[in-house]
């Protein structure tokens, strides 16, 4: 028997597209409503479902959580043409599977239908634009999955350890977490270990009691008791000195701290988020952060993605940035010409959307009229190295590197990627070789013919590099054609 699959949505011209799309291998059953959704998988055996966040007849979500109520463990995939951070979140903290944004791709649909639902039905049941929350915005498919992972992590209370390059927004990543946890009446206190000297560091993480050290003259209560009930976010965590580091394992073990000066321990009820832009598994290999630490700190893993992977959510953002320092101006800035926005896009962004954020508060100082040209624009170096991309990604090394360039070329060019991509390595390797094709082609590890096959097809002939020396060039092919020969 064919798994049975529940649509719920509003709109009748969905359930026929649906039904047309996954009649061959699912029973699709049809609700138009959040109560007829909830009355139909009460009485049938329904083993997915397929759900809209906006309904006629109340919310999406509402709904959502109302079927884990009623069937725990039934998947459900959301759905909506105007999502939002926020719902994204909120889906996942309340167990969707997945959530698609409309026009729903259906083989994408298919695949995660297949991923869900056992291939054979059981024969019983079982007893807008992505605008953001606060600063975190983007629309582009790998936010998405980071929204995914923050609900995910919301919804548990585990150790959370945020990883990513400088200025991608991992702070806010954390708040995000905090606001849509069950932690989020209480406080969330943030501390940047690289930001204190090291002999201060313990009593503001752990307090100290009155003449603790000299200048202790008041007690004061450490991070960790001003956080209770909430979240702690220990910032640049890989920059904490070793000895610090056992003291901190030790708390985080017995769930206990001793202010400086104080004899008895206190317990506390802290989630901790932990945030680097450091390589950690690297410095536990040089010895400079402690495995255990960091064992326990890598409970829940988020890695925040570089902006140059992100797409056009570099416009969507620098339009968010515009019309903050429009209104904090006091001037009328409409957005930006079509070459400005062709330089944001064509930007590998090193310092990530805090390089964005600064770059377009001062496009708008220098703009004129009420439009961003491409002159007001002033970005910096590509990158740390003379290849222009940034050495520090995930792993550090630059099949990393390039993996994140490539990535950033595939969100802003979906058409054409292959071609795009080989031209440019073919490209790359005549320029290495001053233009000898032999030697290119080794380098390739293709045949002469090929190479000057992938050279007409993109053009590459006339453009070679040294054309003044090509006779030159020319000479030294015929010798090593020789020679292979």
């Amino acid at each position: 028997m064919k798994p049975r699959i529940l649509i719920v949505d509003d709109e009748p011209n969905v359930h026929y597209s649906f039904q047309r799309a996954l009649a061959g291998e699912f029973e699709v059953r049809s609700a138009f409503g959040g109560e007829e959704a909830l009355a139909i998988v009460e009485r049938e055996a329904i083993d997915a479902a397929l759900l809209d966040v906006r309904l006629l007849d109340g919310d999406g979500l509402d709904v959502l959580a109302r079927l884990g109520a009623l069937r725990p463990g039934l998947p459900v995939l959301m759905m909506s043409a105007y999502a939002t951070t926020d719902i994204v979140i909120r889906s996942t903290a309340l167990a969707a599977r997945d959530f698609l944004l409309k026009p729903v791709d259906v083989p994408t649909l298919r695949r995660l239908l297949h991923e869900v639902v056992p291939q054979e039905r059981r024969s019983e049941p079982p007893s807008e634009v992505v605008d953001g929350v606060g600063k975190l915005i983007g629309r582009s498919p790998v936010m998405l999955e980071l929204y995914k992972q923050i609900g995910r992590a919301a919804g548990t209370d585990a150790t959370v350890l945020i990883t990513g390059e400088s200025g991608t927004g991992k702070e806010l990543v954390a708040r995000t977490i905090h606001e849509h946890s069950a932690r989020s009446s209480g406080p969330f206190v943030a501390l940047n270990c690289a930001a204190i000297p090291s002999e201060l560091l313990e009593a503001e993480l752990f307090g100290h009691e009155k003449g603790a050290f000299t200048g202790a003259t008041v007690e004061r209560p450490g991070k960790f008791a001003l956080a209770h009930g909430g979240t702690l976010l220990l910032d640049e965590i890989g920059e904490m000195a070793l000895p610090l580091q056992a003291k901190l394992l030790r708390v985080l073990q017995s769930r206990e701290v001793t202010p400086l000066g104080g004899s008895s321990p206190r317990t506390f009820d802290v989630r901790v988020i932990a945030v680097t832009n450091a390589d950690l598994e690297q410095r536990v290999r040089a010895g400079a952060f402690r495995a255990d630490l960091y064992y326990r700190l890598h409970v829940f893993r988020i890695e925040v993605p570089p902006l140059r992977s992100r797409g056009t959510d570099v416009l969507l953002l620098a339009h968010v940035f515009l019309q903050r320092e429009s209104e904090r101006l006091g001037r009328n800035l409409t957005g930006f010409t079509a070459a400005a926005e062709e330089k944001l896009l064509r930007h590998l962004w090193p310092g990530n959307v805090r390089e964005l954020e600064n770059a377009v508060a001062r496009a708008c100082l220098h703009a004129p009229g009420s439009v961003v040209g491409e002159n007001d624009l002033q970005l910096g170096l590509q990158g740390d190295n003379a290849g222009g991309v940034p050495s520090h990604g995930r792993s550090g090394s630059p099949e990393e590197a390039l993996l994140d360039v490539l990535r950033g070329i595939a969100a802003r060019a979906p058409k054409g990627l292959y071609e795009l991509v080989e031209a440019s390595i073919v490209r790359v390797a005549l320029e290495h070789t001053g233009g000898n094709q032999v030697r290119a082609a080794r380098l390739l590890g293709i045949s002469r013919n090929v190479l000057r096959h992938r050279m007409q097809k993109y053009r590459l002939d006339r453009s070679s590099p040294q054309n003044g020396s090509r006779n030159a060039s020319r000479s030294r092919e015929a010798n090593e054609f020789s020679n292979e020969r």
